[in-house]
C-alpha cells in the first residue's frame, strides 16, 4: 500500500531524526490509526503545489496549505495567516475556523488538535515519579534548565528526540505540567494531567494565538498570562492552587474533540480503535 504523503514541521537537532515531539505526534497518529506509513513531504514542491494531493496535520502548519492539501486538525501561527484554499476536514480550534472563514473559505465546525488523540493509541501504564514536570518550547530549553534543573522535585522535559513515546513517558511519570510549548500542554490535557502555559521567553515564533486557539477548543478561558522566568518551584504550585479552571479541561469537551477528529479522520480507522 501506498504511503501517506503527510506534511510536519521539520526542526532537526541533535542529528539525523531528532525532531519536536509534538511535530512527531502528526506521522505517529496516522500511522497507528490508519496502519499505514507515511512520507514526509513538502508542501510548496512543484508537484504538491500544483498536482499531488497530501495531508496537513498535527501543527501550527496552515499557512503551507495549498489547492492540494487536505488539512485535518492543523492551526494558524499567526492571526493573520494565509493558508491556500485546501480541503478543511477539522482545524485546530475556532480562531483558526474564523481567519479561514474570514478568507472566504467553507470549514466545518469541527475542532481538535490530534494530539488529543494519543491516549487511544498509546496507554503505557507509566507510575508518577514526580510532582511537576517542566516541559519548555526548545527555544526555552536552556533556560528552563538553568533555572529548575538542580531541583530534583522537578523533571526537565526536553521536546527533542527521535521517539515520541519517551517524552509521552516523561510527561505521564508527573502529576502536574508547566510548559512553553503547546503540546506539552495538549499532551498533558489528553492523558488528564493538570497543565499551565508559562513563557520563559518571547522566542517563540508567531503572536501566541495557537495558544488561544486550543484553549478556544477546549472551552478554557485563559486571561493571564504567567511569565515562567521569575517564578521559583513554590510559584507553580500556587497557580495551580489559584487557577484550577485553567489547568485541566472537563473530560467531556476532550471526548468531544476526540470524536471530532475520528468522524474527520481521512482514512479508514483500524477496526480496533473505533469506539
Amino acid at each position: 500500500m501506498n504511503k501517506i504523503p503527510l506534511y510536519w514541521y521539520r526542526e532537526n537537532r541533535g542529528g539525523k531524526g531528532i525532531e519536536n515531539f509534538g511535530d512527531l505526534a502528526s506521522p505517529y497518529l496516522i500511522e497507528k490509526l490508519s496502519d499505514r506509513k507515511t512520507k514526509h513531504i513538502k508542501p510548496n514542491s512543484f508537484w504538491y503545489r500544483h498536482f499531488l494531493k497530501h495531508f496537513l496535520s498535527t501543527g501550527s502548519i496552515l499557512g503551507h496549505a495549498n489547492a492540494n492539501s487536505v488539512v485535518w486538525g492543523s492551526g494558524i501561527i499567526q492571526q493573520n495567516d494565509t493558508p491556500g484554499k485546501a480541503k478543511f476536514l477539522a482545524v485546530r480550534g475556532p480562531k483558526s475556523r474564523q481567519r479561514l472563514c474570514a478568507l472566504g473559505y467553507c470549514v466545518p465546525e469541527k475542532y481538535g488538535d490530534p494530539a488529543l488523540l494519543l491516549p487511544k493509541v498509546y496507554q503505557p501504564g507509566i507510575p508518577k515519579t514526580h510532582k511537576l514536570g517542566i516541559l519548555p518550547h526548545y527555544t526555552d530549553y536552556k533556560e528552563a534548565k538553568r533555572l529548575f534543573g538542580a531541583d530534583e522535585k522537578v523533571k526537565i522535559i526536553d521536546v527533542f528526540t527521535h521517539r515520541l513515546e519517551s517524552v509521552l513517558d516523561e510527561i505521564l511519570c508527573c502529576e502536574q505540567i508547566v510548559s512553553s510549548s503547546l503540546h506539552g500542554l495538549i499532551v498533558a490535557h489528553a492523558y488528564g494531567i493538570p497543565a499551565v502555559w508559562v513563557k520563559f521567553s518571547n522566542k517563540l515564533f508567531g503572536d501566541n494565538i495557537k495558544f488561544y486557539d486550543y484553549f478556544a477548543s477546549v472551552g478554557i478561558k485563559y486571561e493571564t498570562e504567567f511569565e515562567g522566568s521569575q517564578k521559583k518551584v513554590e510559584d507553580f504550585t500556587e497557580i495551580f492552587k489559584n487557577h484550577a479552571a485553567i489547568s485541566l479541561p472537563e473530560k467531556e469537551i476532550i471526548a468531544q474533540r476526540q470524536i471530532d477528529l475520528l468522524q474527520t479522520f481521512p482514512f479508514p480507522i483500524r477496526c480496533n480503535l473505533i469506539k
